[in-house]
């Protein structure tokens, strides 16, 4: 009867786990396909992308204008989508499977609890406090001393 249960457990951790697999095989493979397409970008398309930064940046530069603690307005925004795929690439990637790692981590554990866990419901401090009496009271468990 006990084994029915394990059985179920293992073929959904085993499908989380080939989910898990799939998605970082995904983020790695348009990672790697985003990479080669800036990389391998004409000149012209850099000069749009470059040009499409600059016009973001301005625009938030006017967004924040009203800030006292502005830097100079004429700075130029030095990590834009191009140089960070470039330059920084590992630690772009890293970052993005270590975030999705917890995020799925969290979720497959909320989830397996929901579903794979105890049907008895939560366990309250006078359920714990009645045990442990319980457990005095047979005299099995060694005793705590209370005093100080």
């Amino acid at each position: 009867m006990s084994e029915q249960p394990q059985i179920k457990k293992r073929w959904v951790i085993a499908l989380w786990g080939f989910v898990y697999v799939l998605l970082m095989v995904g983020i790695v493979f348009k990672m790697l396909d985003s990479r080669s397409q800036i990389l391998n970008a004409s000149g012209k398309q850099r000069e749009l992308q470059q040009a499409g930064w600059d016009n973001w940046t301005k625009h938030r530069r006017g967004q924040q204008a009203s800030s006292a603690n502005q830097s100079a307005p004429n700075l130029r925004g030095t990590l834009n989508p191009q140089q960070l795929l470039e330059d920084h690439f590992g630690i772009c990637l890293a970052a993005i499977l270590l975030f999705t790692t917890l995020i799925y981590g969290v979720t497959m554990y909320l989830f397996c609890g929901a579903v794979l866990g105890s049907t008895q419901g939560p366990v309250t401090l006078a359920d714990e406090l009645r045990a442990a009496q319980d457990a005095h009271s047979d005299g099995n468990a060694p005793r705590q001393k209370w005093e100080h």
